[in-house]
């Protein structure tokens, strides 16, 4: 039930000694990490995170960094595909500041 100081935390059924608080806080823990799961399949199937071809504890390290990033740039260019193309049908307005800039 622990790894490396790292607790696991399983589903598990509430105990009927358990009060609303505590049976509430294992089922939020439990969505929680049912949330993250189907993000880690994503970057393993599609961010190569399953082959990890870099040496040592430092690679995989580098692997799991370089797959989020990935998949975060690619949230972010989603993004700003969208407001860029809703921007230019005229959806969505944004005026353009001016930035002054003072010399001391």
């Amino acid at each position: 039930k622990e790894v490396l100081g790292a607790e696991i935390i399983l589903p598990k059924k509430p105990l009927k000694r358990d009060s609303r608080y505590q049976r509430d806080k294992k089922r939020k823990l439990c969505k929680r990490r049912a949330a993250i799961e189907p993000i880690i399949g994503h970057l393993k199937a599609d961010f190569r995170l399953s082959r990890n071809l870099l040496k040592g504890q430092v690679g995989d390290e580098i692997n799991v960094l370089m797959a989020a990033m990935a998949w975060n740039l690619k949230k972010w260019l989603i993004a700003t595909v969208i407001f860029l193309s809703l921007q230019k049908i005229g959806l969505f307005f944004v005026k353009r500041a001016r930035i002054l800039c003072v010399i001391v």
